[in-house]
């Protein structure tokens, strides 16, 4: 078991397990075992003595450093090893280590193992000041960067925070006269809530050495009394130290953006964004304090497409987060849970890198209880996607109960047919240009008040005549905007797109042709279009009270007949979405809570699969050297048609010629020149050679010409 800092080992149980192994002779387990016993109380009496015994005993030996090499070391090795090193009075190496120790796991007050340590004889005399700053001082400054000020007193890290105060006032006696002792230590004083000090040993720094990093520590402190504006004064100073510093700007924006100082903040983010136009950090913090002044949803859908592009903004993340706080089903949409949506993924990961070569090959999915259909549409959205041929057995092993291939009720719309266990759409292919308004629509970052107004609009434009292209749409889903997306997420997105679009198809309610369509894919048949009626009915009801009463009376049958065997991909969602409604009383709330713990602890209904696997296809080889030869001697004969044909009409590469040349290009090494005398890069390359694989692979005449003008 890899030892651990943390509470979730029996401390009583390690140290039992080290005294029986010193016992024994076994230094090495004993050391672990009472390292990880300490994790719970570096200075507990009883297991310290144990330590000392068991350290004092490895010491002695002429491979005690061998006992204690580390490669790859836990928190708790790190820490036995200084524990060890501060023994022999190794102390720069010892109080080195056990910082990091304390930098890794915050929680655990390793530094009293270091103040203790410092205040033994020769200790400080050991190390020059440039070890005390690098090995000590810098760890004492990122374990409390990492803590808020005024901590509270239940803090976890508070013990370790409280030791860097007092080490700092040890290294001050001897360090005195050097300005980022002083740094450090305001910086602890802050997150002690000892303003005034802090603010002292600030402007002591700065008049010890005037600049960036003493101007701003005055900022910071300033900034803790709460003197704004005095904080801004020092933020702007810092920036006449140092004119390149934009970070004081970054640093005054967030202060005032905190603050709710809007026009501020605004002020000072537009210092930075002027020197640095692509700040990561600052230009979603502008959008974001634009959009609190001005309420403009265009502003908050840049911020929120920043969260999406490329791997994703994490500032923008943090205040879209702030914006709408993190709500399953209701601000974000988590990605599918079913067993079979796991599995399949797993599938897809394998075929990524060469989707051409699995031409021909077959996934078989084996299933305990049957899951949600639309898992299926995914695969077929992503072998479309692709472009091989690979073939889909899915099996399920039990039908339960209540069977959730059929709709729970009557319905005047069904999307999904059976054919025994094999699921089908109901409907034709949905006109193009529907789900191309649908792409654009999913397109988006998904969030409600974004959505809405424009599936609204795109709605008045479609017409209540477009109904049947919509709910079409739910099983043949619009290509996700790019190839970086995972299909069983995007399919998801999309049928909660096309759901909301189909809520605004009409006006009024009751006999409404969205309400009809909307029950239909609540009441239908299980699937994820179940979880997308569920979001789309949720936000209807917490927008328009008059239906709130309705969608919760339905809410509350659908949790009645969820079936007790297998998994049920809509129970997660409705249990989030019923939270969300306004106005629930005490003992719903609890409840609803409850159900909600009990789902995320897998005590509802769950699914197994016993088989997921993509089975290559069947190679012949004595059939494709014969279809091979055939070719060359249809060739050699004068036949197989135009020698270099046009394969992709209206595409860059659209002769053979033309990928023999992207080819025979990047065989001379010449990589990138190839693929740019034709407007390519990698992404757009890797979607030709795989739609060229494809063909040449079918088509042997094709492979053959390949053939002969490659040797050409």
């Amino acid at each position: 078991m890899e030892p651990m800092a943390n509470d979730d080992r029996d401390h009583d149980q390690d140290f039992a397990t080290a005294r029986q192994a010193f016992a024994e002779g076994d230094l090495a387990h004993a050391l672990l075992h009472i390292g990880c016993a300490l994790a719970g109380n570096p200075m507990h009496p009883e297991r310290m003595a144990l330590m000392n015994q068991i350290v004092g005993a490895i010491t002695q030996r002429p491979d005690a450093m061998k006992l204690i090499e580390l490669d790859d070391p836990s928190v708790v090795e790190i820490a036995n090893r200084s524990y060890v090193l501060a023994w022999m009075g190794q102390w720069v190496e010892a109080l080195d280590l056990v910082t990091d120790a304390a930098e890794m796991a915050p929680h655990v007050p390793y530094l009293l193992w270091a103040e203790w340590w410092m205040q033994q004889r020769g200790a400080l005399q050991a190390m020059t000041w440039d070890q005390f700053k690098d090995g000590i001082l810098v760890d004492l400054m990122k374990i409390s960067v990492n803590c808020p000020p005024n901590m509270d007193k239940d803090d976890p890290r508070l013990a370790n925070v409280q030791a860097s105060a007092r080490i700092i006032g040890l290294i001050r006696d001897v360090h005195g006269n050097q300005p980022f002792v002083w740094i450090v230590a305001s910086g602890i004083a802050r997150r002690l809530g000892q303003a005034g000090e802090a603010l002292a040993m600030a402007e002591h720094a700065y008049k010890m050495a005037p600049g960036w990093n003493t101007a701003t520590t005055i900022a910071r402190a300033l900034m803790d009394q709460g003197k704004l504006d005095d904080a801004r004064k020092w933020f702007h100073k810092a920036m006449d130290h140092d004119k390149e510093g934009i970070a004081a700007y970054l640093d005054c924006g967030d202060m005032m953006l905190d603050a709710g100082r809007l026009d501020d903040a605004i002020a000072e983010y537009e210092r930075v964004l002027k020197a640095e136009p692509d700040h990561e950090w600052a230009v979603p913090s502008l959008k974001f304090a634009e959009y609190k002044k001005y309420n403009d949803p265009n502003r908050k859908l840049a911020l929120l497409r920043m969260t999406e592009a490329g791997d994703g903004n994490e500032r923008a993340r943090e205040l879209a987060q702030r914006l709408d706080p993190p709500q399953a089903w209701v601000t974000y949409l988590p990605r599918p849970a079913d067993a079979s949506s796991n599995a399949l993924d797993d599938i897809f990961q394998q075929m990524f890198q060469n989707p051409a070569s699995h031409h021909g090959s077959t996934v078989k999915l084996k299933l305990s209880f049957v899951e949600s259909p639309s898992v299926v549409a995914a695969f077929w959205l992503q072998m479309e996607m692709w472009g091989p041929q690979v073939g889909f057995d899915y099996q399920v092993d039990t039908i339960q109960q209540p069977d959730p291939r059929q709709p729970k009720t009557q319905v005047p719309y069904n999307v999904w047919a059976w054919d025994g266990t094999q699921p089908k759409p109901a409907l034709p292919r949905p006109d193009p240009q529907v789900v191309k308004q649908l792409h654009l629509l999913a397109g988006e970052p998904f969030a409600l008040d974004i959505w809405a107004p424009r599936a609204q609009k795109l709605a008045r434009e479609l017409g209540p005549n477009a109904l049947q292209h919509l709910l079409a749409a739910l099983t043949f889903p619009p290509k996700p905007p790019g190839s970086n997306w995972r299909v069983l997420t995007w399919t998801q997105r999309a049928q909660v797109a096309t759901t909301l679009v189909i809520a605004h198809l009409d006006e009024g309610w009751n006999g409404s042709l969205r309400q009809k369509a909307l029950y239909s894919l609540l009441y239908g048949p299980t699937d994820w279009t179940t979880s997308a009626a569920i979001v789309v009915l949720g936000y209807l009801a917490r927008t328009d009270a008059t239906i709130r009463a309705e969608v919760l009376q339905a809410f509350a049958w659908m949790q009645s007949i969820i079936p007790k065997q297998g998994f049920t991909c809509w129970e997660y969602p409705l249990a989030c979405v019923w939270l969300s409604m306004p106005g629930l009383d005490d003992v719903t709330k609890k409840r609803l809570e409850q159900w909600k713990e009990a789902i995320l602890d897998n005590k509802t209904g769950s699914t197994t699969v016993h088989m997921c696997e993509l089975e290559a296809k069947r190679f012949d080889q004595a059939a494709e050297m014969q279809k091979a030869q055939a070719a060359q001697q249809q060739i050699a004969q004068g036949g197989g048609g135009d020698p270099d044909p046009t394969v992709f009409p209206g595409q860059r590469v659209a002769r053979l010629s033309d990928y023999v040349k992207i080819m025979k290009g990047m065989q001379a090494g010449n990589f990138m020149g190839a693929l740019g005398a034709y407007g390519l890069d990698m992404m757009s390359y890797s979607q030709v050679a795989t739609a060229w694989g494809q063909k040449l692979a079918a088509d042997p005449v094709l492979n053959a010409k390949f053939a002969a003008m490659m040797a050409g």
